[in-house]
């Protein structure tokens, strides 16, 4: 078939029109498929590779290799990184706390770090063993002692955090005062406390007693030669519903209580009074319980109110004013020696150069008739506690305070001496 020439121009010029010329269907999708979002932008890739297309939208599917993807990664790995590292840092930082005050397992033989012979100071329970207090009878001493990590030097309040078993107190034995036994939880010399203690283990582990029992005391009456035990502990609610109780960075307040051996062994088991014997709730507690016995055989016990347990804040809770009173008092006793006779007697208070506090008395008289009040002051956890004493005529004083300290951070290359008994063996009075 033979076609003119004016008749192939005029196709050639239809073709072109039809191809130039577009419906409006088409234009919209063109505008579609040029008009990219910011997510099909930055976290899509095309998927046909005509350059042409690159903008199509229709082209485009999620991509982990895209810019947008790659920069999110980076940011959340940087993120997770850094959390990581801050829960790291914070878990060290737990454990070189928590490393120096361990407590030792029981039943084991702990050898003292060789000393300088000249000095007076021997190691002896390389363990955290605080407010000890001891006593010896038939060729043993019986060392007893805190239980928590109440007063741990650095640190920065009292709190039950850290494992030292589950006794109420703590007993170690010896039976040449250098060597020491330090048992476990099976010899707790006082396994049940009084109805006034809060009862019970902590619901985190390790489970320890809720009691918090401090810094325990002991003496002999001469009635039935039995042992009397003197402790402190937290009271239980709702009575101790107190000031001191809701302040942040202080423990719940304490009392004194007592508790006579089963039998005739100092090293128990106690069995525990259900009455109170010092509990000075509105100022502050009571704590640091110490037997003492006189020459007549009439039996005392010596505490301290704990003040600061309630003070305004600054070292130790009381060294933002006004500086709240911690004084020692005197107890006479009956026979039994978990009875009162009377009324508690002041002995001593705090002065300006102790600090926020005194505390942990003990009283020993002398074969010259003198009486020795030893006591700490300073604060229990900073390298100023120290370990001081005065002295009387009459139990009830006035107690004449010595010159200086009698050990202090420094003395014999101890730091923060403090809270500890005196007793004798019958030979020499022993620290």
């Amino acid at each position: 078939m033979f076609h003119s020439p004016g008749a192939v121009e005029g196709q050639a010029h239809e073709d072109a029109f039809t191809r130039d010329v577009k419906s409006p269907v088409d234009h919209v999708e063109q505008a579609r498929g040029s008009t990219l979002s910011f997510w099909q932008t930055h976290f899509c890739r095309p998927t046909d590779r005509d350059p042409s297309k690159a903008d199509n939208a229709r082209n485009r599917r999620f991509s982990f290799f895209s810019l947008g993807s790659i920069i999110t990664g980076i940011v959340l790995l940087v993120t997770l990184l850094a959390v990581a590292a801050a829960a790291t840092a914070v878990s060290l930082l737990h454990s070189r706390k928590a490393a120096p005050v361990r407590f030792e397992p029981g039943n084991h033989t702990i050898q003292p770090p060789v000393t300088n012979g000249s000095s007076p100071i021997r190691a002896a329970i390389a363990a955290n063993f605080a407010d000890p207090t001891f006593w010896y009878y038939d060729g043993t001493y019986y060392a007893f002692a805190t239980n928590n990590a109440a007063g741990i030097l650095n640190q920065p309040d009292n709190a039950t955090r850290y494992d030292y078993g589950t006794s109420n107190i703590q007993i170690a034995t010896s039976t040449d005062f250098i060597t020491w036994d330090l048992l476990n939880s099976t010899h707790d010399p006082l396994p049940t406390t009084g109805q006034w203690v809060t009862q019970g283990l902590t619901v985190s582990r390790p489970h320890i007693p809720k009691a918090n029992v401090w810094a325990p005391g002991i003496s002999q009456r001469s009635t039935d030669k039995k042992f009397v035990m003197y402790y402190s502990a937290g009271k239980n609610a709702p009575d101790n519903v107190t000031v001191g109780a809701t302040i942040p960075g202080h423990p719940v307040p304490h009392c004194v209580g007592a508790a006579v051996s089963v039998g005739l062994d100092p090293a128990g088991p106690y069995e525990p009074m259900n009455e109170t014997l010092a509990c000075e709730l509105d100022q502050g507690g009571a704590i640091d319980p110490a037997g003492f016995q006189d020459d007549d055989g009439t039996l005392y016990v010596v505490y301290k109110i704990d003040g600061n347990n309630i003070g305004h804040g600054g070292t130790c809770g009381n060294t933002v004013k006004p500086i709240v009173p911690t004084p020692l008092m005197l107890q006479k006793m009956e026979a039994d020696g978990v009875t009162k006779s009377g009324n508690a007697t002041q002995i001593l208070d705090r002065i300006a150069s102790d600090g926020p506090l005194i505390e942990a008395p003990s009283l020993v008289r002398s074969s010259a008739g003198i009486y020795f009040l030893f006591f700490s002051s300073g604060c229990t956890r900073a390298p100023s506690y120290n370990f001081k004493y005065a002295t009387a005529t009459s139990i009830e004083g006035p107690y004449t305070r010595a010159a200086k300290p009698l050990l202090q951070t420094g003395s014999y290359g101890l730091v923060a001496p403090g809270s500890a008994a005196v007793h004798s063996d019958g030979k020499i009075p022993l620290l």
